[in-house]
């Protein structure tokens, strides 16, 4: 199987803090986010049977925290940890012997990824509207729970009721920091990319 990207878009991040001042370096903040998993397929053909695997997900909820320090003036670190939840459909199918079994099982998955990341900046900060790309490692805790069977052919060996996975990554995002006329607060909107092994074993 192909490894597994995760593409999150935070939407209207506010980070609150004292912290676009020269003179105080540190920023905090927290904001809503939409996730997508990336989708995949398996197929194993032998002699003696064939099977096909593949599973579709949904766009679902992400809740994103932040806290880092400007440690030069285009660039920043931070931690960041995130929380997401997305719906999947696990479709698989097995011909054998002449006889064919098939499901469809939708799932519901949750991530815990936590990570740190290098940002640099293409504008000052006094600069109001700083755009930036970042990169970073980070670790993703992985749960999938099946909600239910969709559709069952025959016999399926359907795939576990729980399964989980813990799984490093590597991160990209580019995005924009809108600190409009004061030291105190700002708006971030990014694109985040998050490229890791797949959990998932559809």
């Amino acid at each position: 199987m192909m490894g597994m990207s995760v593409r999150v878009m935070v939407i209207g991040l506010i980070v609150a803090s004292c912290s676009w001042a020269q003179s105080a370096p540190w920023y905090a903040g927290a904001g809503p986010g939409i996730s997508t998993l990336s989708g995949d397929a398996r197929s194993v053909i032998t002699p003696q049977s064939t099977a096909i695997s593949q599973y579709k997900p949904e766009n679902g909820p992400l809740v994103h925290l932040l806290g880092g320090k400007h440690v030069r003036e285009y660039v920043s670190v931070q931690g960041v940890y995130s929380w997401n939840r997305n719906a999947l459909a696990l479709v698989g199918t097995r011909t054998a012997a002449g006889v064919e079994t098939t499901y469809e099982q939708a799932r519901r998955s949750r991530q815990h990824n936590a990570a740190g990341d290098v940002l640099i900046y293409f504008q000052g900060r006094a600069s109001s509207v700083r755009t930036f790309l970042s990169v970073g490692l980070g670790v993703m805790s992985f749960a999938s729970d099946a909600v239910s069977v969709r559709m069952s052919k025959g016999a399926p060996v359907l795939p576990p009721a729980r399964f989980t996975a813990m799984k490093p990554g590597l991160r990209v995002a580019a995005g924009m920091d809108w600190l409009p006329g004061n030291d105190t607060w700002g708006v971030r909107y990014a694109f985040l990319e998050t490229i890791q092994d797949n959990p998932i074993s559809p």
